[in-house]
């Protein structure tokens, strides 16, 4: 049977349920065939903000490729990390969304790795690769560093009486650790259908859908399930009171995703 018919056979057993259950056959399958259609079909829509007219830096490629050119994995072809500057230009020398805001973000990759860890736990990891973070403060205190990486990672779980799998925790990474979310408790989420239709800014999002809504941090790159545009002094970017907005968007097509 197909994957896509064992997972509309799974919905009409699991009404309650909003996120979509696959059969244990359409799981192997996925993990057979190298995971990128799993991650896909679970992937976060992810939100960048600004702060009076500072912009992010905003995700890229680690080794030059492009939405038209893959990666080159040598020395000669590793992205070069970019300069400091005073706080809180945080997006300067590297890319940025190139857009104004209240539009959808460009195009940029996720780097994924999928592990079936035991018979009951899957685990997706979404990297996300920014030439910097943070910025200098009076000149003298480096909040920030060269490169980053940032990583969002679902949790599968396989049911005890149909052995089907859907989500059950996100890790979201935030300052050397986690945010460790029930999938059913996440802020906002959204169908496949919704993501794939957005053209202007994202609808609203209900509880327990296949896509969760991430906000990444604007200096630092953390990752949370919620917005908070109030803290905007530097201490405050390494802390959980980070500010992060919504000013652009972007759900990372399949081409884009490098396993």
């Amino acid at each position: 049977m197909r994957p896509s018919l064992l997972i509309t056979s799974l919905a009409a057993t699991h009404p309650v349920t909003a996120v979509t259950r696959l059969a244990d056959d359409a799981m192997r399958q996925f993990l057979h065939e190298g995971g990128v259609e799993l991650a896909y079909r679970y992937a976060p829509l992810w939100y960048f903000g600004e702060w009076a007219s500072h912009h992010p830096c905003y995700p890229t490629w680690a080794f030059r490729g492009s939405s038209a050119a893959a990666d080159v994995y040598d020395d000669a072809h590793k992205t070069v990390p970019a300069a400091q500057c005073e706080y809180p230009n945080v997006g300067c020398n590297c890319r940025n969304p190139s857009v104004g805001s209240g539009n959808p973000g460009p195009e940029f990759p996720v780097y994924f790795t999928v592990r079936r860890c035991n018979d009951t736990d899957v685990r997706v990891v979404y990297n996300l690769f920014y030439e910097k973070d943070g910025a200098e403060v009076l000149g003298v205190i480096d909040t920030g560093h060269d490169y980053d990486w940032e990583r969002v990672v679902v949790v599968h779980s396989r049911a005890q009486n149909d052995s089907s799998w859907a989500p059950s925790r996100a890790l979201l990474s935030a300052h050397s650790g986690y945010h460790n979310l029930v999938w059913a408790d996440i802020h906002q989420t959204l169908t496949t259908e919704e993501v794939q239709a957005i053209s202007t800014r994202p609808p609203d999002g209900a509880k327990n859908n296949d896509h969760p809504k991430v906000y990444v941090a604007w200096s630092k790159h953390a990752h949370f399930d919620t917005t908070n545009k109030l803290w905007v002094d530097p201490i405050s970017q390494s802390t959980d009171n980070a500010f992060r907005g919504d000013a652009w968007w972007h759900f990372v097509d399949r081409k884009n995703y490098v396993g």
